[in-house]
Order: C-alpha cells, then sequence, then structure tokens
C-alpha cells in the first residue's frame, strides 16, 4: 500500500492534467504557462533549496551519479545500435537514440523520490543524496542530448561545442544546482524567509510539472512508428534501471543508493526530448510517441523498484 500511496499522487496528477485538456477545463496556453514556471522558476528553486540545505555533498552521492551516467551511456550506445539495424531515418534515428536515455529525472524522479521516501527511516539523508545526484546529471543529459540531437551535415565541432555550452550556461536548472552547490559548500545558511519562500514556489513546482506532462501526452499518430517508439519506450524505462541496477551491483552501491539510482532511471522520456526534437531537427511526432508510452509503461516499473526497495 505504501508504494501505491508514493506513485499514486504522481500518476494522478498526470492523468487530471490530460483529462483538463481534453476536456476544455483549461488550454493548452494555460498548460504551456504552467510548464514554463515549473522549468523556470518552480524547478530551480526547489533544486536550489534541497542542494543548499542540504548536510550532505558531491562526495556521498557521486557514486550514485556515476551509476546513471554510465547507465545513460551505456543505453545510448545500444539504442545507437538498434536504430541503425531498424533502419530508420536520420531525424527519426537520432531522436530514438535520444528518447531513449535521457530520463525525466527532475519533474518525475524527484516527486517520486520525495512522496516515496517520506517514511522511509533514512528518507531525508536519501532525499539530500538524489538532490545531489541530480545536480551533475542535468548538464551531462544537457550534453549528451546536443550531441546525439546535432545536425551532422551542419554543424561543426565548433558549433557543436558553443551549442552546447549555451544549452548549459542558459539552463536554469544548471544554474540553480551551481549557486545551491556553492550555499552549500560555503557553509552558509539561508534565510527563514528566503527559504520559506522558495519552499512556496516550489511546492507549486511538481504539480504544475506533472499536469502539463499529462496535458502533453497526445494520441494522435500514435501508429506513426509504433513499434520503433515501443523499443525506444522500453529502452528507457526497462533497459536502463536494469543497466542501472546491475552496475549498482558491481560497483558495491548500498541498498538506499540503488533504490535512488534506479527511481531515477526508471522514469519515462523527458518532456524535453520533444522540445529537442522540434529544435534540432529530428522527428518531434516520433518523440512525443515515445514520451507517451514510457509514461504509461513506467508506472509498473517504477512499482517494482519501489517494492523491491520499501
Amino acid at each position: 500500500m505504501h508504494v501505491i500511496n508514493a506513485l499514486a499522487p504522481v500518476f494522478v496528477l498526470v492523468f487530471v492534467g490530460f483529462l483538463l485538456l481534453r476536456l476544455k477545463f483549461a488550454d493548452e496556453h494555460f498548460f504551456q504557462i504552467s510548464a514554463k514556471f515549473a522549468y523556470w522558476i518552480g524547478l530551480p528553486s526547489l533544486l536550489f533549496k534541497n542542494i543548499a540545505e542540504t548536510r550532505l555533498s558531491l562526495a556521498d552521492a557521486w557514486q550514485t551519479f556515476a551509476v546513471m551516467a554510465a547507465a545513460s551511456l551505456l543505453v545510448a550506445s545500444l539504442g545507437a545500435v538498434a536504430a541503425r539495424c531498424l533502419r530508420l531515418t536520420e531525424r527519426r534515428r537520432k531522436t530514438f537514440v535520444h528518447t531513449s536515455f535521457h530520463c525525466n529525472t527532475a519533474f518525475v524522479g524527484l516527486p517520486v523520490i520525495l512522496y516515496a521516501l517520506n517514511a522511509h527511516p533514512q528518507g531525508r539523508t536519501l532525499a539530500d543524496m538524489a538532490s545531489m545526484a541530480v545536480a551533475p546529471m542535468i548538464p551531462v543529459f544537457n550534453i549528451m542530448s546536443v550531441i546525439v540531437m546535432r545536425d551532422t551535415e551542419t554543424v561543426g565541432k565548433k558549433a557543436l561545442a558553443t551549442v552546447v555550452v549555451k544549452k548549459i550556461a542558459t539552463n536554469p536548472q544548471v544554474l540553480s544546482c551551481l549557486a545551491g552547490l556553492a550555499v552549500s559548500f560555503a557553509g552558509c545558511q539561508l534565510p527563514l524567509a528566503l527559504s520559506r519562500s522558495l519552499g512556496s514556489l516550489a511546492g507549486m513546482a511538481l504539480p504544475l510539472a506533472l499536469l502539463s506532462i499529462g496535458a502533453g501526452l497526445c494520441m494522435r499518430n500514435i501508429r506513426d512508428g509504433f513499434g520503433a517508439a515501443l523499443l525506444a519506450a522500453l529502452f528507457n524505462v526497462g533497459l536502463l534501471p536494469v543497466a542501472g541496477f546491475m552496475l549498482c551491483r558491481l560497483w558495491g552501491l548500498t541498498a538506499g543508493e540503488t533504490l535512488v539510482a534506479l527511481i531515477f532511471l526508471a522514469c519515462p522520456t523527458a518532456s524535453s526530448a520533444y522540445i529537442y526534437a522540434r529544435q534540432l531537427k529530428g522527428d518531434p511526432e516520433f518523440a512525443g510517441n515515445v514520451i507517451l508510452l514510457s509514461t504509461l509503461i513506467s508506472a509498473p516499473v517504477l512499482w517494482l523498484v519501489l517494492y523491491w526497495g520499501l
């Protein structure tokens, strides 16, 4: 029952967002503004506050981060091989690879961890560890995404480096993580008024983000490339946590560290994959299908992870 209680708030909000748009209770503009608020203000407030007030350091979370990064690189490599075997078009091929490894650690992973570990004996420590592990993972995902989605015909090495630096330097989540790390390393304590204000903004971020994810799920064109989209989704929410579990065992991570890593790796494809596909000449419709399928499949996978870990 505790596992259901942990997952229900996440997927109920996703489903409510889906219904609100379909029933025209709220329009697309509302969800666009909600997603924009969560991306630029809400989630950065959450990350900054959690990291600045954490009692841990990056050294306490580096193994969890290493597992996530290594598993992502491994699955991305396997995804590239699978995409070539499927003989997909260039646009769909790079979108397939991207959606196979880029999991939604921020908008889904953090809410699941915060809800699931609330009653865990080491809940606060594991939540702090999750924030510290996801801090370096966000720029890693950005770098991998730009490299995979680049236009090989027009983007040279210098231009690619410029795009990567720009993506990282303008990402509010990356900047908030760096700011939080600076405060944490300096040993400073946030003023109570600031901490409470950030907590209020952070509390708005997760519900709005999950509602926006639900509103973004689209059933149209689901038959177009369904087999390839399903395979990419299975890579993301199936192969990725399996690879992570094997690496956790190989590198001797504790049960708590393994649980945090597997929750992150079992999350569905990030919604930003659709944006990357549109901006970097990928296949946005295909990316939308993978996001939809991976979101549906991630529910039972996350249930298994939490059932095992809790």
